[in-house]
């Protein structure tokens, strides 16, 4: 959750756009049904709920778009779907409970504004659960786990029912078919291909991403595309051009290939500081993991193996200071409850 805490703007921002949720509809969804859907409607809904007892709850993007068919509302106006989504960079066990507080509260709150309902029906809906970390998606996607006992029919088809999709990025990175299929036009899987992309290919993939989507009505994309590439590179030590310098260049004639060449420059450089910065961070590293270890041993000796572990993971990013400060704490304490307690407190965790 850390990881997306200080990165799910970028993909606010770009799912902000009524093109990326289609392209979300249309591609990974809802491919077979999408056709019903009248994507000229799209609206953006409040992505915060308010529940009966005035519990608050919010969401990532919601979203309403109105249905080509099925039964009119009592207004006579067309029937709705209502889109969730939500941005995940790490499997969340409790997913599956989270969107099905969202989904509820979301119908509450439209009933509380008036808008049209389908008769003795619930509202249309789909939650999709879009997921850029790591290692791929491993939590359940239906609300409740297998019934005790031999499972019955009704059994089956209940624990059948899926309270969210999941667009599952390190799965579909490596679906070339599919990744085939969409490209190029697809916003969402530019977006899977950008999260997966090199160092050195991140650049030229910005470059023509910036290029297909150059609309006014997309600019808003563009940003969100390039503050993504920015923030995938910065976590390498790299840092991109201004979006402004790329769209001056882009705007040239020949400009895609001379801000190609560019970046290519800026990344040769990059590479070339960033091993003689390597050396000399892996020599500093190689030193402070010693100290770790001298620690985890102490601790192992002045208490036991369970606060020998538990330091250890303590001190993953600790520096030459905190480990400085962490060996006299190894003395001065009583317990080895009192030694976490002040390391956590130290490291901002209580």
């Amino acid at each position: 959750m850390d990881r997306m805490a200080t990165s799910d703007h970028p993909f606010k921002l770009i799912h902000a756009d009524p093109r990326m949720v289609e392209d979300v509809l249309r591609g990974f969804v809802a491919p077979s049904w999408a056709d019903r859907l009248d994507f000229s409607t799209l609206a953006p809904l409040d992505k915060e709920h308010i529940g009966p007892a005035l519990h608050r709850r919010i969401g990532d993007k919601a979203w309403r778009v109105e249905r080509r068919d099925g039964t009119p509302l009592a207004d006579g106006r067309r029937p709705y779907v209502n889109v969730l989504l939500e941005f995940q960079s790490e499997t969340d066990g409790d997913m599956a409970w989270r969107t099905h507080e969202y989904l509820y509260l979301l119908e509450l709150n439209q009933r509380d504004v008036g808008l049209p309902q389908k008769e003795g029906c619930p509202l249309d809906v789909v939650a999709a659960v879009i997921h850029n970390g790591a290692k791929p998606w491993s939590a359940p996607t239906a609300r409740f786990g297998p019934l005790l006992g031999p499972p019955t029919e009704a059994g089956r088809e209940l624990n059948q029912w899926r309270s969210y999709v999941v667009i599952d990025y390190p799965t579909l990175a490596g679906d070339h078919a599919l990744m085939r299929r969409l490209l190029p036009d697809n916003r969402q899987a530019a977006l899977i291909r950008l999260e997966s992309a090199s160092s050195d290919e991140l650049p030229k993939l910005l470059t023509e991403m910036l290029q297909r989507w150059s609309r006014p009505e997309s600019a808003g994309l563009r940003r969100g595309f390039h503050a993504r590439a920015g923030h995938l590179l910065r976590r390498r030590g790299l840092a991109l051009p201004s979006l402004a310098d790329y769209e001056r260049m882009l705007a040239q004639e020949k400009g895609a290939r001379e801000m190609t060449t560019l970046m290519e420059a800026r990344l040769q450089e990059w590479h070339d500081n960033a091993i003689a910065q390597g050396v000399r961070q892996g020599m500093r590293q190689g030193v402070q993991q010693g100290q770790a270890d001298l620690l985890r041993r102490l601790a192992q000796r002045r208490f036991d193996g369970e606060t020998a572990r538990r330091l250890s993971a303590l001190l993953e990013d600790a520096d030459a200071d905190r480990l400085i400060e962490v060996g006299d704490w190894i003395v001065e304490c009583g317990s080895g409850d009192e030694l976490l307690e002040r390391l956590r407190q130290a490291n901002g965790l209580v």
